[in-house]
């Protein structure tokens, strides 16, 4: 493998990954439009592919390589251990921009996105989603907020790393652009395009969500996941007052030391 030119983008699920990674690659000509999804290389990935073929990708690719991804930095989603090491050693040689969000819009945001493709999640009420155990990275035996909480502090504490929070990229989206380049070392365009995270007026096929997905095109708009467009304080409106109580004694600690909380 060539010496890597790559750049971690790193977030809990549903924290703003894709607007990151379509901020990054459509504003500076120093990024390549092509991003790989780190977690490919694992046989248990929906789109998998083998080392051999991320690595040929990776050295293929011109400009900064952006690598998206969303496990620990200890990279215990890889069970293989040739994988486990080969995202290690990346990881290592390569710059991150870990985005956080608000715990609690990240809940609700979660909620919603599980519930559009699990059917054996089908009518569950919120209440028992979030205090059911994390189970989409591994058995962490940690709450879905104790799990978040785990995930921001073990990344913030990295060496090599420069975090934004999601609000930044909404509420100062040129100044925060313009901190992660001055950070990546890469240049911005004059002119900045704004990400436009709606749907597009025609539904894309199932390839071309699939080309968005892994990078191998851009689309006019976000790439980000869908079923829903997610703001800040959204879970306002769904959280109780057992559920607040249940989250902050899960992920207080953590949420007062980003200020999401006094």
């Amino acid at each position: 493998m060539l010496e890597p030119n790559t750049i971690f983008v790193v977030t809990h699920r549903r924290s703003g990954t894709h607007w990151t990674l379509d901020a990054l690659r459509n504003n500076s000509p120093d990024i390549s439009l092509h991003f790989l999804t780190l977690e490919q290389i694992s046989d248990t990935h929906a789109f998998a592919m083998s080392l051999y073929e991320f690595q040929t990708e990776l050295d293929s690719t011109e400009g900064h390589v952006l690598i998206k991804m969303h496990d620990l930095p200890s990279m215990t989603y890889f069970e293989n251990e040739k994988d486990r090491k080969f995202a290690l050693s990346l990881r290592e040689k390569s710059p991150v921009v870990y985005v956080h969000r608000d715990g609690r819009d990240v809940m609700v945001s979660l909620y919603h996105y599980v519930l559009s493709f699990r059917d054996d999640y089908a009518g569950m009420p919120f209440s028992e989603f979030l205090r059911m155990k994390n189970e989409l990275d591994g058995d962490t035996n940690l709450s879905r907020p104790a799990f978040w909480a785990h995930h921001v502090q073990t990344w913030m504490e990295q060496p090599n790393l420069i975090a934004i929070s999601y609000q930044s990229l909404e509420n100062d989206y040129g100044n925060t652009l313009h901190r992660l380049a001055e950070f990546l070392g890469v240049t911005l365009n004059s002119n900045l395009q704004p990400i436009n995270i709606r749907k597009p007026k025609q539904k894309p096929t199932v390839w071309q969500r699939i080309q968005y997905r892994i990078g191998l095109k851009r689309e006019k708009v976000s790439s980000a996941v869908q079923p829903r467009k997610g703001k800040s304080g959204d879970w306002r409106n769904t959280f109780s007052d057992a559920d607040l109580a249940f989250f902050m004694s899960e992920a207080g600690e953590t949420m007062r030391e980003l200020g999401y909380v006094d």
